[in-house]
């Protein structure tokens, strides 16, 4: 009981963290709709060595990510958000060691405490000095924010990964926005990693139709009408 009541504590703050977020007005109104995303203008490295833009991102490409300070690969499960025409308010980083990316203001982005462990932080709460992960020579290196600018881009997007991470203009960052924990973001996942292996494995190549029209994906849809649910189902219990 103990372990349900603290999951379903945690969703139901998910869920209040992403309502409040979506019913902003004013200076923040072109972000209310975006779930988490990148700039269209963005680009991945895949394991070939190839950089594709974030846009054209397909599920089954292999890209790179970092898994305690090392390059390895990862999967693209399935496109969260993309829109291609729509504008949205981002937060764009430049570190000293001129790497540069631009995020939405509730997405999670991974910074590198004096300790030298990683806090996953919303985008609108970085402030300059602070840490980032960058690939620098083929290594990853951590460099400082020199520079943070907001400003209105047009097209956004929202990859999933199996690792939950993935090198963005060679920058490591979060695939999840409006959550308080990175962890618990990408253990809830979890069912939609399998149903992606389990697919792959007897060669569904697009399980998620990633290849839809622009939009927020239905999955999504699920995931929050799940946590309403279980919200309602914490006031009969706690």
């Amino acid at each position: 009981m103990h372990i349900f009541k603290i999951v379903t504590l945690y969703l139901t703050v998910t869920y209040h963290s992403y309502g409040q977020a979506s019913s902003k007005k004013g200076a923040n109104a072109y972000s209310t709709e975006v779930l988490a995303c990148f700039s269209g203008d963005s680009s991945v490295m895949l394991t070939n060595g190839e950089r594709k833009q974030i846009s054209y991102l397909q599920t089954g490409d292999e890209i790179l990510t970092v898994d305690h300070l090392k390059i390895v690969p990862t999967e693209m499960v399935i496109m969260l958000d993309k829109q291609r025409s729509k504008q949205a308010q981002f937060y764009t980083f430049v570190t000293d060691s001129d790497h540069k990316i631009s995020l939405t203001g509730l997405h999670l982005l991974p910074i590198i405490s004096s300790n030298k462990k990683i806090n996953y932080i919303a985008a609108r709460e970085v402030q300059l000095g602070d840490q980032l992960y960058a690939l620098v020579n083929d290594h990853i290196e951590s460099s400082p924010i020199r520079n943070i600018t907001i400003e209105i881009k047009q097209g956004y997007f929202a990859p999933l990964t199996l690792a939950g991470t993935l090198l963005v203009n060679d920058v490591l960052a979060s695939c999840y926005a409006s959550v308080k924990s990175h962890q618990w973001a990408q253990i809830s996942m979890i069912p939609f990693r399998w149903y992606y292996r389990l697919a792959r494995f007897i060669s569904v190549n697009d399980p998620f139709d990633n290849n839809r029209t622009d939009g927020i994906h239905w999955t999504v849809q699920i995931i929050y009408q799940l946590i309403s649910y279980i919200q309602s189902l914490t006031l009969q219990i706690l």
